[in-house]
């Protein structure tokens, strides 16, 4: 009787929902959601979103209706069989954030090895004054630059520079990139394309203190833009609404940077 109890308890394991924090979704800002590897949306989805699977791990939800009352979603783990639980609600100044599930936390899904290609080129990248900067942004004290884009092999670097001139301490939440028709108004911006650093230099609990410069580099694989399109970049503060948006076009990427692919040698020598 025992074993038969454990038997049917460990074949319930699978089964058991994960309660998970809210994610807050609006109709102009795609939130994502980050897991460990591929997962299943269970059950009939709810008309008040739109979900969208990237693949390995990654779903994108975005609001249909607005001003909605909680609903959950429950997303499997295809490989663990976990189900997370997760509320959904509407909020237009807390959507657009990544969420990660598992152990798998937004800011670790990049590569951060020491010895690879792109550690080499965020340093080149990062030491030195700005220069060359395709945009900026400014709001509450805290101004954003975007350098140049740099392309290095089939990888594209973007510089991102933070300024405080407030006497608040400005907290990095996160940052996202996604593509867009820039043509297209808020309520139709349905056709983006979240990208993922492969690499980035932003770590958990960045802040930018009175008087203080930050840099951070990101490092993507290669894309193009149409003619109609642009990178969104958008940062977000930690506990406040001092968010940064700026928008890398086509014309930068025709004037984008050529950098050479560091040798092996220089990648040992990083990695020393």
């Amino acid at each position: 009787m025992k074993r038969l109890t454990v038997i049917f308890f460990l074949a319930l394991i699978g089964k058991i929902a994960f309660a998970q924090d809210t994610a807050y979704v609006s109709h102009d800002k795609a939130t994502a959601l980050f897991f460990q590897g591929p997962v299943k949306v269970l059950g009939s989805q709810s008309s008040k979103y739109v979900i969208t699977d990237k693949g390995n791990g990654v779903l994108t939800i975005k609001a249909v209706a607005s001003n909605f009352k909680n609903v959950t979603l429950s997303v499997q783990d295809q490989s663990t069989k976990k189900v997370y639980s997760i509320p959904v609600a509407y909020s237009y100044g807390r959507a657009g954030r990544r969420i990660g599930y598992g152990m798998t936390l937004v800011r670790t899904l990049v590569n951060n090895r020491p010895e690879n290609t792109e550690e080499v080129i965020a340093q080149q990248l990062a030491s030195g004054k700005r220069a060359d900067v395709a945009t900026h942004e400014k709001t509450g004290g805290i101004k954003a630059w975007i350098n140049k884009v740099s392309l290095a092999g089939n990888r594209i670097y973007l510089r991102l520079d933070l300024r405080n001139r407030s006497n608040l301490p400005y907290g990095i939440d996160f940052v996202r990139f996604y593509i867009r028709d820039r043509k297209t108004v808020d309520r139709m911006a349905t056709h983006e394309q979240e990208i993922v650093p492969l690499y980035s230099t932003l770590r958990s609990r960045t802040a930018v203190v009175k008087d203080h410069d930050v840099t951070k580099v990101f490092a993507f694989k290669r894309f193009s833009l149409s003619e109609d399109e642009a990178l969104f970049i958008e940062v977000y503060e930690r506990s406040g609404n001092r968010h940064l948006y700026l928008q890398i076009r086509q014309d930068d990427l025709d004037d984008i940077k050529v950098l050479p692919v560091p040798s092996r040698a220089a990648l040992t020598l990083a990695a020393n």
